[in-house]
């Protein structure tokens, strides 16, 4: 045989590996211990059942805060979209009073990019009341419309009936619901309206009263506008404000909510410093802001279950090492490196993560989808009146921040008995056996 370094190795002894181990072969051996350690049935039940435990602490965790951000999100969305139910996603006005040229501002705004539709309107408060009745009028916001086009800025006129909004006509009004009820009017019946508008009568100042029959009635699912809201047309306001057919105010509604931050200044920029905008969003700003609050806090009070979790993962991983100090004192004796356990260990913590969030996320996202969907979680009509449900709303975010928590939180659980497991002396270790 040659000389050199090709002589073949002595029977019984081991050719010891290069340091850090042969090229690719070190993930593998970390798998197949990390494997062997948490899959073990014959020793160990103790620590099977802690892992058990921070498996399903850490699916608790997820759940819980998929579930909560999904309802947090859908009372959002719910909350938002009956505010603009009845008004459209922003209202421009003219700083000086009535817009001069409504018909040239409409044609204006309708050219900016973004703009779905526009209309105009004018606000009105006022008192209703049944002439034949000796009840007490009832406080009214009257909202004139254009009804060729307040549908396409307004949804609350989807509940409309027994007419469309379109067939509105001079002298009529339409009521909510609730309203129309209270009052005890239906379709056909004449209402006297007193608009706090004053005129020189032979009694001095007085009021503007005007007739109205009773076209239809809306329901929008809010009693801030079924008990309180009424609709006439514009030519009615402009005459009984004597505007010479000006608009008090336009509606505009842009292509989606989101898309008001973008559209309102193109609006603003084109018809001029004269004219200023205001949105729901920005009048209850306060509002969104606390849901928004509330939504996050609730997610870190219920993400504290992940954290208990994650005290489960170093128990259980501080009994491994305890328990396998023996076989970890070998290992290093063999050639393991001190970063090979602790990765070892790491793996460990990480996994116990992975599975966990795998349960919480494969049980809350297809159950909050469900619920959703098919409406199947009822909510008193008498709490909540504009919605009926229970909403879960899911985005991909929030799913995609809860599945990360916990594989951080196992993961730096895990460092600490990993470091513990790779500063153990083999000599110790194998001599304490």
């Amino acid at each position: 045989m040659p000389a050199g370094n090709n002589q073949a190795p002595v029977p019984g002894n081991h050719v010891r590996p290069p340091r850090g181990g042969y090229p690719g072969s070190m993930p593998l051996f970390e798998r197949t211990i990390a494997d062997r350690y948490l899959k073990t049935h014959r020793k160990g039940a103790f620590v099977r059942i802690m892992v058990r435990f921070a498996r399903g602490g850490t699916a608790l965790g997820v759940f819980a805060m998929v579930v909560t951000l999904a309802v947090m999100n859908g009372f959002h969305e719910e909350i938002q979209a009956t505010l603009f139910s009845a008004t459209a996603h922003f209202t421009v006005f003219n700083l000086a009073g009535d817009i001069p040229d409504t018909e040239g501002a409409l044609k204006t705004i309708r050219a900016v990019p973004g703009v779905q539709a526009v209309s105009p309107i004018r606000l009105e408060k006022g008192l209703l009341r049944r002439p034949d009745s000796d009840m007490p009028p009832e406080a009214v916001v009257v909202k004139a419309v254009d009804p060729a086009t307040a549908h396409g800025t307004s949804s609350i006129f989807d509940s409309m009936k027994p007419i469309p909004v379109e067939q509105l006509k001079e002298g009529e009004i339409i009521l909510g619901k609730e309203l129309a009820q209270r009052l005890g009017l239906k379709v056909g019946d004449t209402v006297a309206l007193a608009v706090f508008r004053l005129e020189l009568g032979l009694g001095g100042q007085q009021p503007k009263v005007a007739a109205f029959r009773v076209a239809g009635t809306f329901y929008s699912h809010s009693s801030e506008y079924d008990k309180a809201w009424a609709f006439i047309h514009l030519a009615d306001a402009m005459r009984i404000a004597r505007s010479d057919g000006r608009a008090e105010m336009i509606e505009v509604r842009a292509t989606s909510i989101d898309a008001i931050e973008q559209v309102k200044p193109r609006v603003l920029q084109v018809l001029g410093p004269a004219f200023q905008a205001t949105d729901l969003r920005e009048s209850n700003r306060a509002l969104f802001a606390a849901l928004t609050v509330e939504k996050w806090a609730f997610a870190s009070i219920l993400s504290l279950i992940v954290l208990v979790a994650a005290f489960n993962i170093v128990a259980s991983l501080v009994l491994l090492v305890t328990e396998k100090r023996r076989d970890l004192g070998v290992l290093l004796a063999l050639g393991a490196t001190p970063k090979q356990i602790q990765r070892l260990f790491e793996l460990q913590g990480l996994r116990i993560g992975v599975v966990g969030t795998a349960w919480g996320l494969g049980t809350s996202v297809p159950l909050c989808l469900i619920l959703d969907h098919w409406k199947l979680l009822k909510l008193p009509a008498a709490v909540y009146d504009f919605i009926t449900y229970m909403p879960f709303r899911l985005q991909v975010l929030d799913v995609v921040l809860v599945g990360l928590l916990p594989l951080l939180v196992s993961w730096l659980a895990a460092r600490y008995p990993a470091k513990k497991a790779a500063a153990l002396d083999p000599v110790d270790a194998l001599r304490a056996e």
